[in-house]
């Protein structure tokens, strides 16, 4: 989420600009903390988290006991619905984001259960190398043909333009043609095919398989897959802890407690080195434009 700085110059009195700092410090920015709680423990939010968004809504039905809560209760009507806004503005971001990532996470999943060594593809198949790699090569043919089986153009300059541009976009292409042939078919030899040239950048590769650098590959992989893993079920928006009360009792907890798990010692330490920011929430809306005159 990206966000907007704007330095302006304050002529209001200091009592006036101490009211101010002690209404957002003291109860918007807890107030707007506590709807970003309550939107992550929603029986929903693991739904809007696979939709790629939320009801906004639900961010104002939140609120509503809110007003009342001793805890934030007493701020202008604005600052409500700022809190509000901002809430909805982060969650949008955050839920844009955690789809992209599913989706990121999804096709990783599917290309490692795809990605195995010739050895694997052979004992697969149940054929021999050089077969493989003849099945490989007319699959290639095959695509190669529909590729070029286009009309040609009179106009050299539109021709060469085309033609630059088709080579920029083959490989992608005939990559994302090989994953729905993939998808598609049920013959264990063309998927194997398929595999093995994928893996291989869409080539067929004379040389034997290095099973180290393989394994190399395919570990890598799986590391990607268990970062995004982590991102999916760790990244959740936090607030702002201006007291450093969280960061206190986290020091505490982490001094005089052992972890039961690697997960949760893992916590601790993001808990501890997180930073976060020492100024509070804003009471101005981001859905809202404003002129600042200094």
């Amino acid at each position: 989420m990206s966000q907007i700085t704007i330095q302006c110059r304050l002529i209001a009195s200091e009592s006036s600009r101490h009211q101010l700092w002690k209404l957002m410090a003291e109860l918007n920015t807890p107030l707007i903390n506590e709807l970003l709680r309550q939107v992550n423990q929603h029986p929903e939010f693991e739904t809007w988290r696979q939709k790629g968004k939320h009801p906004t809504s639900t961010v104002k039905e939140l609120c509503e006991p809110l007003k009342t809560d001793p805890r934030f209760i007493g701020q202008p009507g604005r600052f409500y619905t700022s809190a509000i806004a901002l809430v909805n503005y982060i969650y949008k971001s955050w839920f844009a984001l955690m789809k992209r990532s599913q989706f990121q996470l999804e096709g990783k999943i599917r290309w490692l259960e795809m990605l195995n060594s010739d050895v694997e593809l052979l004992e697969s198949s149940g054929v021999s190398l050089d077969s493989l790699r003849t099945k490989a090569a007319e699959i290639l043919a095959q695509f190669s043909s529909l590729n070029t089986a286009e009309t040609p153009s009179t106009n050299v300059k539109k021709a060469k333009k085309r033609k630059k541009a088709q080579n920029s976009d083959s490989d992608r292409n005939l990559s994302k043609n090989l994953f729905e042939t993939y998808r598609n078919t049920e013959d264990n030899l063309t998927r194997c095919a398929i595999s093995y040239l994928l893996k291989n950048g869409c080539k067929i590769n004379e040389k034997e398989e290095d099973a180290k650098k393989f394994a190399q590959r395919r570990r890598k992989l799986e590391i990607q897959i268990e970062r995004i893993r982590e991102q999916l079920e760790t990244r959740i928006p936090k607030g702002r802890d201006l007291t450093v009360t969280k960061w206190l009792e986290t020091i505490v907890v982490a001094t005089h407690t052992v972890p039961t798990n690697e997960a949760e010692a893992k916590s601790w330490q993001d808990s501890l080195l997180r930073q976060s920011s020492k100024v509070p929430f804003g009471s101005i809306s981001p859905l809202q434009k404003y002129q600042v005159v200094s």
